[in-house]
């Protein structure tokens, strides 16, 4: 009798300590490999056992990836544009020094 209660707390506390593993298979999680090996691995430090609980818990949605890859995107395409701008204007600035002014520099010399 006592080693089936044994047995029962052995599968209990087992359940406990898988629980992200569970969570992230039953929710289909593409990354449930790696969400159980970090269960497994780092789970025993508590911490380890709550990053993978929540990264089971965590949506992984491609549109995720989208949205943030457009945001790259469009904050890449203003640095660029504004560095463009700012070389062109230190260039009229360089340009209004030397005496030199070119078509471009004109207004910006008077």
């Amino acid at each position: 009798m006592l080693q089936i209660f044994e047995g029962a707390a052995v599968i209990a506390g087992l359940s406990l300590y898988l629980i992200p593993s569970i969570e992230a298979d039953a929710r289909n999680h593409s990354d449930a490999l790696a969400i159980t090996l970090v269960n497994i691995l780092l789970g025993w430090t508590i911490v380890g056992w709550f990053a993978a609980r929540a990264w089971a818990h965590r949506r992984h949605d491609e549109r995720l990836l989208s949205r943030a890859a457009r945001k790259f995107r469009s904050t890449a395409g203003r640095i660029t544009s504004q560095k463009i701008v700012d070389h062109t204007k230190l260039r009229a600035v360089q340009e209004c020094r030397d005496k030199t002014p070119r078509r471009a520099a004109t207004t910006l010399c008077s």
